[in-house]
């Protein structure tokens, strides 16, 4: 009897996760070829889940990522195990210095979403460290960011405008990446929803990228998490589960937690609009690695 009763709360819990498609057509358009669901589930616990789809295919899309720091390569002047590699800053301003002209020390591009991606280190007491190493591969305009083995798990954006969710890249094909950064592991395969690793089994905010299988359309989920009355978070395999039913075919894990962080921006406003919540305060960590999409003029 117990075992039944077990195995029907798993199947109500995954009918639960996995019942209601997304229908796009009614999601609301926040900017070109980008549409965006807010929903919530209350079992089996409470989660708030933002999941947004990007088309692929709308004209002028081109990817950008988090660059080599000024001092690429030196020792961390705060941490002396690590060398630098990238300077850890807010999604959000990530996006505003992407869009700042170029006059100004920006880089002059029309961003319109931004994410977090690659986990980084050092991540120790007291969390405060100016610069960051990715974890992974990382990889901008075919220069290489970081490069620690084995990957595990890989988004990449090629220069031919390809975009694939990737276990590994042979060093063969760097030159042919515009961006490359891992997650931590491949959450979903061919369709089929894996287990992840140890990152994946508990309940913890999430942020994922997901690919339909035509590779069309990209999907980025946040869940919120560790807010008592507010969303407790996802595990790998569910937050798999929602992307499976925005339409992904693979997904690949990225850096959740207080890191998490989806921004689109917002034309009538001029600012960032950051999807998620990763505490009730609103304050917003900066990352060690960052993805943007923008729009060629």
């Amino acid at each position: 009897m117990r075992k039944y009763t077990l195995f029907l709360t798993a199947l109500l819990c995954a009918f639960t996760l996995t019942a209601e498609k997304i229908d796009w057509k009614k999601a609301e358009e926040v900017q070109t070829g980008v549409r965006l669901v807010k929903f919530e589930r209350r079992e089996p616990r409470l989660m708030k889940i933002n999941l947004m789809r990007i088309d692929l295919r709308t004209p002028g899309l081109e990817f950008t990522g988090s660059a080599r720091d000024a001092d690429w390569g030196k020792p961390m002047p705060d941490y002396e195990k690590a060398v630098i590699r990238t300077k850890r800053i807010r999604t959000r301003d990530f996006m505003l210095n992407a869009r700042k002209p170029v006059k100004e020390g920006g880089l002059g591009l029309n961003m319109i979403v931004a994410a977090n991606s690659a986990p980084w280190w050092p991540w120790e007491p007291p969390y405060t460290h100016k610069y960051a190493h990715p974890a992974g591969l990382g990889i901008l305009n075919g220069e290489v960011i970081c490069d620690t083995k084995p990957h595990n798990a890989v988004f990449v954006v090629y220069e031919n405008g390809e975009v694939d969710i990737v276990s590994s890249v042979p060093e063969k094909d760097y030159k042919k990446i515009r961006v490359a950064a891992s997650g931590f592991a491949i959450i979903m395969k061919d369709g089929k929803i894996l287990p992840g690793g140890g990152y994946e089994k508990n309940p913890m905010p999430r942020i994922a990228y997901g690919l339909s299988k035509n590779r069309r359309y990209l999907y980025i989920i946040t869940v919120d998490g560790r807010q008592k009355g507010w969303s407790m978070g996802a595990t790998g395999p569910e937050t798999a589960a929602f992307l499976e039913d925005a339409g992904a075919y693979d997904a690949i894990n990225m850096d959740g937690g207080g890191s998490a962080t989806l921004c689109y921006w917002d034309e009538k406003e001029g600012r960032p609009v950051t999807v998620n919540r990763q505490t009730e305060s609103g304050y917003q960590r900066p990352v060690g690695s960052n993805i943007g999409i923008w729009l060629k003029p």
